[in-house]
């Protein structure tokens, strides 16, 4: 599985490398920026990193950074109305291994320095993760954000990306899913529908094939 890291509008060129350096220590090499501020600090921090920010992809919209992306996963300080479940950054390493084979790609998504992540964006992504703090405040910054989860995930390194099926991966259930709630007229602003997209990221590949059943039969019934 890749996984990709994500920083939504950084402003700060020395978090962008600082950012670099700790996805460089810990084994990842896959940075995404979204609308980046000043880049010219980045290489001054980014020591014997500056591969990973070579490398690192620039995007106009969260959208178009997650558009190849299985999973995501956003980072926030404060729960949001717009999820109900969180996963704390410990657990996200466990959460991932567990669709192994139906993941390929998953992305984790910071937000901006200053505000963090809009509830919108936070919205776009499959599920919720914070950082327990024993004092909320001063809070991380946004590297050392990285840093922390960097340091977790680095617990799950598989050698290479599932090889499942265009019909067995997470997107094609998540999609179908939808796909399914939308023609039984479940629509997005109820409930139920929120709650059963927010659920399914929690599943492991063993349940997903249980919904990968379920589905099949409900869209042929």
């Amino acid at each position: 599985m890749d996984i990709a890291f994500v920083l939504v509008e950084p402003a700060r060129g020395e978090n962008i490398g600082a950012a670099a350096r700790a996805l460089k220590t810990m084994g990842f090499a896959d940075l995404r920026l979204v609308k980046p501020g000043d880049m010219t600090a980045a290489n001054w921090v980014a020591h014997q990193s500056q591969d990973i920010l070579a490398s690192a992809r620039q995007f106009e919209s969260l959208d178009d950074a997650l558009a190849d992306v299985d999973l995501s996963i956003a980072c926030t300080a404060r729960h949001r109305i717009q999820k109900d479940r969180y996963v704390n950054a410990d657990a996200c390493a466990a959460l991932l291994s567990s669709k192994s084979d139906s993941l390929q790609r998953a992305a984790i998504v910071f937000g901006r320095e200053s505000s963090g992540l809009t509830g919108e964006e936070v919205a776009r992504c499959d599920l919720g993760s914070s950082i327990p703090l024993a004092h909320p405040q001063p809070s991380l910054n946004l590297a050392q954000a990285v840093m922390v989860y960097a340091w977790e995930l680095r617990k799950h390194r598989p050698e290479e990306p599932a090889a499942a099926s265009d019909r067995d991966t997470y997107r094609h259930t998540r999609d179908a899913l939808q796909g399914l709630l939308n023609e039984r007229g479940i629509e997005e602003r109820e409930n139920l529908h929120q709650w059963l997209l927010e659920l399914l990221p929690l599943a492991d590949d063993r349940e997903l094939g249980l919904i990968r059943q379920l589905l099949r039969r409900l869209t042929t019934s």
